[in-house]
């Protein structure tokens, strides 16, 4: 776990820096008089548009680096290394086929949104720009996930992303600028991104692009083959699943609701940082433990990661929870946004339950049973397509939170079971249970303190962050922290 735990301490602290960055973004975006709350949504539709299209595009290369790249790396010298070649060349084809496929199908998406979006109906051909810069990156990520070169692919998209962002945000504002084309830079930042990345491999020696198909790849072609159609049909699934209360909302109730929501989103998104620092590190070893039959490994990764990201994730959670009332009247927002209380409460929740689960996604899609990804992928779509468009239309954006809790529990229920029964593999522990009771009682300290406005939250977060924190040392809840004490320790030359 040491290399793990590093790279993710590394990842998690610029991706936190870059969620800083992205709150100041946030706030420009939600401020009273410089955007409108429809001006914010769209920003956000093209973010979510882009996390449906893009995955659909790479046509499963990023899957097929993830699970196959111990093959090539061990067993071809990087001239003959043709993975990255394969990556681009199909998913060139693929982002062909699903453009076309979004121009096809342009009068519909007129007629769906043309009353209540009229801005993403207005700017549709920046937003399918936008996700093929994104697809563009997430082939480069996970190439250098394959690398082991994790920091770089999570500044750049934490970090250098928001940056870039926040640049456009004060040209717009001290009116450099003008909206049209503020869209249209906001859209080009990822071809940016895909450059400067470009870049770093040409000048580190890393881009190995070959387009002559190897033996590994002629030996191994119906295995990636059927391992690809599978896992990547699921993962397409999931994608849709995950964004489709975003594009539910903006359809049914249109794009000022939808920035109120994707604002609540945003913020409960800051407990999903760890996670995603985690699975950029972890995924690429539980592939080479599978090829290894490392069981002992992989359940242990399984385990520590489930206590660490529910220690953390609870943490975040409950810390942004307590101080929402307060925060909101400091930062002086649109009153629109405060409707969004309960989204945030809903989604930080599921983010919680979702984190704590572990990386199980990781495990089931590296290992002898991948198919199984697919098959929960259909029944979490399914479920959740109807559900989040009726709650929508009933509750509004409560009910699309609603609807992303309830599909998104089974859903990882369904995988906790089968990695149960499956493999034997078991996350939780005693500790867990110990976690839960924490959290829950560390919150319930703060309802102890009747003090509002900035003195409430510094006192709140300070109890609580005290009582929570010192918990977790106290019943060592995890070996993690100790680990990174002694660590630190070290390096500041203590014994």
């Amino acid at each position: 776990m040491g290399q793990i735990r590093k790279q993710t301490i590394q990842s998690s602290f610029l991706s936190y820096t870059g969620f800083l960055i992205g709150a100041i973004n946030t706030y420009f975006f939600t401020k009273k008089g410089l955007f409108t709350p429809e001006q914010y949504g769209l920003t956000q539709a093209f973010t979510s548009i882009s996390q449906v299209i893009a995955p659909i595009g790479t046509l499963g290369m990023t899957v097929f680096m993830g699970k196959f790249f111990p093959y090539y790396f061990d067993r071809l010298s990087h001239k003959r290394n043709d993975m990255l070649g394969i990556a681009v060349m199909i998913s060139g084809i693929g982002a062909l086929l699903v453009f076309s496929g979004c121009l096809l199908f342009e009068p519909l998406v007129i007629r769906k949104f043309s009353e209540r979006s009229k801005l993403l109906v207005q700017f549709y051909y920046w937003s399918l720009l936008f996700a093929f810069f994104y697809l563009c990156f997430m082939i480069l990520e996970s190439y250098l996930y394959t690398l082991k070169r994790t920091v770089l692919p999570n500044f750049m998209k934490e970090t250098a992303y928001r940056i870039c962002v926040s640049v456009l945000i004060a040209l717009y504002a001290f009116q450099v600028i003008d909206f049209d084309l503020f869209v249209k830079l906001f859209c080009s930042v990822y071809l940016l991104i895909v450059i400067a990345v470009i870049i770093y491999l040409v000048s580190s020696g890393q881009l190995y692009l070959n387009f002559r198909f190897s033996t590994v790849t002629k030996r191994l072609r119906r295995q990636i083959f059927n391992y690809v159609s599978f896992v990547y049909s699921g993962i397409v699934i999931n994608g849709i699943a995950r964004q489709i209360d975003t594009l539910a909302l903006a359809g049914v109730t249109g794009l000022t609701m939808t920035g109120v929501y994707t604002l609540n989103q945003y913020t409960a998104a800051v407990i999903q940082v760890p996670y995603r620092a985690l699975l950029s590190i972890a995924g690429p070893m539980i592939a080479m433990h599978w090829k290894n039959k490392n069981h002992h490994d992989i359940s242990r990764i399984y385990k520590r990661a489930s206590i660490n990201l529910q220690l953390i994730s609870s943490f975040l959670f409950l810390f942004i929870w307590i101080n929402y009332d307060d925060g909101l009247h400091l930062l002086g927002l649109d009153p629109s946004f405060a409707e969004g209380k309960m989204v945030f409460l809903i989604l930080g929740i599921f983010n919680v339950i979702d984190l704590t689960l572990g990386i199980s996604s990781s495990v089931i899609m590296t290992s002898p049973a991948w198919r199984f990804e697919f098959y929960s992928g259909l029944i979490l779509l399914a479920t959740s397509i109807p559900l989040n468009i009726y709650l929508a239309r009933s509750m509004g954006m409560i009910g699309v939170a609603l609807a992303t809790l309830s599909t998104y529990t089974v859903y990882n229920t369904l995988r906790l079971v089968f990695i149960k029964l499956r493999f034997g593999y078991f996350p939780f522990s005693i500790n867990s249970l110990y976690a839960l009771l924490l959290a829950i009682g560390a919150y319930a300290v703060t309802l102890l303190i009747s003090l509002n406005g900035l003195a409430g939250m510094v006192v709140k977060s300070a109890i609580f962050s005290v009582v929570y924190l010192g918990g977790v040392w106290l019943f060592k809840l995890t070996p993690d922290l100790a680990e990174v004490m002694r660590t630190v320790s070290k390096r500041l030359g203590r014994k």
